[in-house]
């Protein structure tokens, strides 16, 4: 009965990741057999069984950082977002612009960078990527800013400890004009997929916790300069923008873009005219 019902939770948890689990199951069975091979032959000979751990070693991190360049990964810092030379939106500023631009993560880093006042307050700065159809956002963290969303301590327990970096993963989509949403996907800290049931959770919990912090600055400086004026300031209670879905965190779009997505590891921005409307 306890193999039963083990079974059937994780099912639940990560039925729908269960292609992908196994696939790094049997990469994980794979390096932990080459691991055996490797410590016998190092028993049999010190030398020549570190000298190939080594090999692998420096095999494995090659290949991840040529994974890295493909990918193109771009640090954006949350005081100071990442500004172009050439204003990548002009194109479609213009009247006889074209329809629409696909620009890389690096030309576009600046318009993404609002995505880092949703992440825990220990990220200063992130990376991003994007890669076929979905954007990446890498950071670092600390643990401890998740100790209160109860969907990430039930995964992970007392593990949340120390720092780690944060992966997030996703499409990006349309709410109205104005507005995006980066719909997440994939979460991973500290080495554990989030299964996906739990994310919507997780999500609207930093997400909340975004929209706390930007309401309590925005009333403390208005109290601020209310107080130089000598007037009384009325909370507006700010909340979440209207449309996200549980799983999305919004991403605010310049007046000239009426719709944008992620196609071929671009960022595709469709031009806004009088007109225009959110795609479907």
């Amino acid at each position: 009965m306890v193999l039963v019902v083990g079974g059937a939770a994780g099912y639940w948890l990560y039925g729908d990741r269960l292609p992908s689990v196994l696939s790094r199951a049997a990469s994980g069975a794979a390096d932990k057999v080459t691991d055996a091979a490797v410590r016998t032959s190092e028993r049999l000979d010190s030398e020549e069984g570190s000298r190939i751990a080594a090999e692998q070693e420096a095999r494995r991190r090659a290949a991840r950082e040529q994974r890295d360049r493909e990918l193109g990964w771009v640090t954006v810092n949350a005081d100071q977002p990442a500004a172009p030379k050439v204003d990548p939106l002009r194109p479609l500023r213009r009247r006889n612009g074209p329809a629409y631009v696909s620009l890389s993560a690096k030309d576009v880093a600046g318009l993404l960078a609002p995505l880092l006042a949703q992440l825990p307050p220990s990220a200063v700065a992130a990376q991003l990527a994007l890669d076929g159809d979905v954007l990446l956002v890498r950071t670092a963290v600390s643990l401890s800013d998740f100790t209160g969303q109860s969907a990430i301590g039930a995964v992970l327990g007392k593990a949340l400890v120390g720092e780690d970096t944060l992966f997030l993963a996703g499409p990006i989509e349309p709410v109205r004009p104005g507005l995006a949403q980066m719909r997440v996907k994939e979460l991973r800290l500290k080495g554990i997929d989030v299964p996906t049931r739990l994310i919507p959770g997780l999500v609207r919990g930093l997400r909340d916790a975004a929209t706390t912090t930007s309401a309590t600055e925005s009333k403390s400086a208005a109290s601020s300069k209310a107080e130089r004026a000598g007037n009384t300031v009325v909370d507006s209670g700010a909340g979440a923008p209207d449309g996200l879905a549980d799983d999305a965190l919004p991403v605010p779009l310049p007046k000239a873009v009426s719709d944008v997505r992620v196609v071929n590891g671009k960022l595709t921005l469709y031009r806004a005219s009088s007109s225009s409307t959110v795609k479907p």
